[in-house]
């Protein structure tokens, strides 16, 4: 009834299998290797044989079946337990109290839009590839950032500062 269905083709097998089964095979001499490393360890050296079994345990990490192995993957530096990384703490802008206080702008009431011809000042607000540092850099109130962005974007577009370079 369906024959003007084309037959499906089983897919086609690639040289480098992925499956859990090839991968325990080829673990197992790894492991081995894994634990005479840790054998040889000298920080093991000095334990009892109960807990040098479970510190090699928590030295090395599995491999576990079902994951990608990377080359890197198989050097013992990677195998090893890492300390876990704190993530960083996003670094935020100053205050708006605080951005008032040390931005030049605020203080001496300059539009920085003005100064879009005055390439010696917007330099400091760039970076060596003639981008914008953030406002979290600058410490400058959002209004100051703003003026300063447009100023310097100004500056590009009339040629007088390089657009891919800070001007000298």
């Amino acid at each position: 009834m369906l024959s003007f269905l084309p037959r499906l083709r089983p897919p086609r097998c690639l040289p480098f299998s992925t499956s859990a089964l090839r991968r325990n095979e080829t673990t197992k001499p790894m492991i081995d290797m894994l634990n005479q490393e840790a054998d040889k360890n000298p920080q093991g050296a000095f334990l009892q044989e109960g807990t040098r079994a479970k510190q090699r345990v928590h030295e090395y990490r599995a491999i576990r079946p079902g994951s990608f192995i990377r080359p890197n993957d198989l050097t013992l530096e990677s195998l090893k337990h890492s300390e876990r990384r704190l993530p960083r703490r996003s670094a935020l802008p100053p205050a708006t109290r605080d951005a008032r206080a040390q931005d030049v702008f605020h203080r001496l009431a300059i539009d920085p839009l003005k100064l879009s011809m005055h390439p010696s000042v917007l330099k400091e607000y760039m970076t060596e590839m003639a981008m914008i540092y953030p406002r979290r850099i600058t410490g400058l109130t959002m209004k100051s950032q703003r003026r300063i962005a447009k100023a310097i974007r100004r500056a590009k577009m009339m040629g007088v500062i390089p657009i891919l370079s800070r001007p000298r």
